[in-house]
C-alpha cells in the first residue's frame, strides 16, 4: 500500500535559490492592464478605424476574420515577453497604426 506523507506548514520544503529568483522575475510589460487597454480601445474604434485595419489585413495577404485579428493582437501582447519580436509584430501588424503600442502604455504617475 502506498503512503503520502502529509505537509504541514512546519514541514514546509525550502526553495531553492533559482526557484526564488525566478519567482521575484517581472515580466517586462505589464500583461493584464496592456490586454485590457487593448480591448478597451478596440471597443472605442471608429469605422473608419475598422476599416483600416481590414484594409492592413487584407494587404498582408492573410485570409482572416476581425475576430480572430483581434484575438492574435490580444494573445500577442500577453505573451509578448514569451514570443520573438517579429511573431509579435506578425500577430499585432494590422493595429499597429490604429492602437500604437505606446498608447497602451501604463500612464505615468508623478509623485
Amino acid at each position: 500500500m502506498l503512503q503520502y506523507r502529509l505537509i504541514d506548514s512546519e514541514d514546509e520544503i525550502p526553495t531553492s535559490d533559482l526557484e526564488r529568483a525566478l519567482a521575484e522575475l517581472e515580466a517586462p510589460y505589464p500583461v493584464s492592464a496592456t490586454v485590457a487597454r487593448f480591448v478597451d480601445r478596440l471597443a472605442s474604434l471608429s469605422t473608419d478605424e475598422w476599416d483600416s485595419i481590414q484594409t492592413t489585413i487584407r494587404s498582408g495577404g492573410i485570409e482572416t476574420s476581425m475576430v480572430d485579428a483581434s484575438r492574435n493582437a490580444a494573445v500577442a501582447l500577453a505573451v509578448r515577453d514569451l514570443i520573438s519580436r517579429t511573431q509579435f509584430d506578425q500577430l499585432y501588424l494590422p493595429f499597429l497604426n490604429v492602437i500604437p503600442l505606446e498608447s497602451l502604455e501604463a500612464p505615468t504617475t508623478l509623485d
